[in-house]
Formats: structure tokens, sequence, C-alpha cells
């Protein structure tokens, strides 16, 4: 399975919030600025999170669509 999209997220895990964030990679420095950063993830579960960017193909865009309900078209 071809999952070469998961090269451009990174992954944190706060032990605060005790939450996985999965960050695209051209915000990961502005993430560390600012915790809000659009685009930005987050889930308890990391295994979710993976799921959903495995479902959007690492499309950040389509897996907003999917967080929202709205499928991944």
């Amino acid at each position: 399975m071809e999952q070469s999209y998961l090269n451009d997220w990174v992954f944190n895990f706060n032990s605060y919030t005790e939450q996985w964030a999965a960050i695209p990679r051209e915000t990961y420095s502005e993430y560390w600025n600012d915790y809000t950063t659009a685009g930005v993830f987050r889930s308890k579960n990391l295994n979710t999170l993976l799921e959903l960017l495995h479902k959007a193909k690492g499309n950040s865009d389509k897996l907003e669509h999917i967080i929202n309900g709205e499928g991944a078209e």
C-alpha cells in the first residue's frame, strides 16, 4: 500500500492535553509559534489521525471535508 503521503506530515504528542497533532510539514515551524495554526488536526488517538490521513491520501482539504461529514470528494 502506497503511504508516501505520510512523509508530508509531522506528528507530535502533547502530554498536557494528551492529544496527538498531525501537522502539515509546510506549517511545522508555525505550529511551534502558534498552537492554533490552521490545518493542524488533533486526536486523542494516533490511529484515528492515521486512518483519516489514509482516507484523504494526505490531502488536508479532503481531510477537512471528511471531518466535517462532507465525504472525501
